[in-house]
């Protein structure tokens, strides 16, 4: 039988499930041990923010990943709507992201601009990069009180946030600043009609542009949201990334000077081509609020160096994630989680 021992990670709000004997069992011993187990680590979740599993040679790869997911009762979902590139691996299993290794990542809660966004999310490390390349974390309890209540204020006297989007066609994401994705691989479809079909079903509104982009305005959200278990209510936005005020700090904070260069030209002449957040009326987020967000945000993401094969499952509110820049091969995958019930 597997014995696990929980510890905390080094400087980290998540903890560790290390076994201390069974590293070498199968897969269906682990994923039988994950079944047995599936309350602890749902109460470990909910207490700490996320799980670090480290330490079985069965999790290997993609499927292995599944199937672990699959034994903890995790009911996943599509990415329909997300803002990142990434690719499908298998099933609902994805690739983290296909943003180059140049690039950090702020911390975030995922697709915290929709009102489906999952529950959780969990990652999955194939290839540790040989440089750096470390999953940031956050606890996004302390991040909310780390926040000036004055900025917070303004956010909520506005009634919310709205994410707007340009998605060019395809043959022109390289021409936009930022991390733009065209229509076709939002909506998974080289359709327009079904395109516009999958946005009302949303209730975005959308408007197509005479260069064949869309522009389209995703639902308002509020700037926090309350924890459906733990009752705490944190910030849930990501204002800190779309404002392209952030947008600048971030790629000069990465020596992404060209972007940085290009970001400030578009603001200048070609601001409707920008991704960005407004307020609920429509008026524009001051540029100082978008950096104070951003500051804090970076201030407080917490290191996780990665092991191949480990698995981390963190709940989406409580606890943000992002990514330091890297250099050579890493892979590492994800999966979003809709709920958590019978495996």
């Amino acid at each position: 039988m597997i014995r696990h021992e929980v510890l905390p990670v080094d400087g980290m709000s998540v903890v560790a499930w290390q076994p201390r004997q069974g590293a070498q069992d199968d897969l269906s011993s682990v994923c039988a041990w994950l079944i047995e187990y599936r309350e602890a680590l749902d109460a470990d979740v909910a207490a700490h923010g996320g799980v670090l599993v480290r330490g079985f040679d069965a999790l290997g790869d993609a499927e292995a990943f599944a199937q672990a997911l699959h034994a903890t009762g995790s009911q996943l979902m599509d990415y329909v709507g997300g803002t990142s590139p990434r690719k499908k691996v298998t099933g609902r299993i994805l690739t983290a992201t296909e943003v180059p290794g140049s690039y950090s990542i702020p911390l975030h809660q995922e697709m915290s601009y929709t009102d489906g966004a999952p529950c959780r999310i969990a990652f999955f490390c194939e290839t540790p990069a040989s440089s750096d390349g470390c999953t940031t974390v956050g606890d996004m309890r302390a991040i909310t009180r780390a926040i000036d209540p004055s900025v917070v204020d303004r956010f909520l006297s506005h009634g919310g946030l709205q994410l707007r989007r340009n998605l060019p066609l395809p043959q022109h994401v390289d021409k936009r600043p930022g991390v733009p994705k065209s229509w076709p691989e939002v909506f998974n479809t080289q359709d327009p009609v079904e395109a516009q079909s999958q946005a009302r079903a949303r209730g975005w509104r959308f408007e197509w542009q005479s260069d064949g982009s869309m522009t389209l305005w995703q639902e308002i959200r509020p700037a926090l949201k309350r924890h459906p278990g733990t009752g705490d209510e944190v910030w849930f936005n990501q204002v800190h990334i779309f404002a392209p005020a952030a947008a600048m700090a971030w790629a000069k904070h990465d020596g992404r000077l060209d972007m940085a260069d290009r970001l400030e030209r578009a603001m200048r002449d070609t601001p409707h081509q920008l991704d960005c957040f407004v307020f609920a009326d429509g008026s524009d987020i001051p540029d100082e609020d978008a950096l104070h967000v951003y500051e804090v945000l970076d201030r407080l993401a917490e290191p996780l160096h990665w092991q191949r094969g480990d698995l981390l499952i963190l709940d989406n509110v409580l606890t943000g994630h992002g990514r330091k820049s890297f250099v050579g091969e890493r892979r590492v995958l994800t999966a979003l989680i809709a709920g958590v019930g019978n495996a």
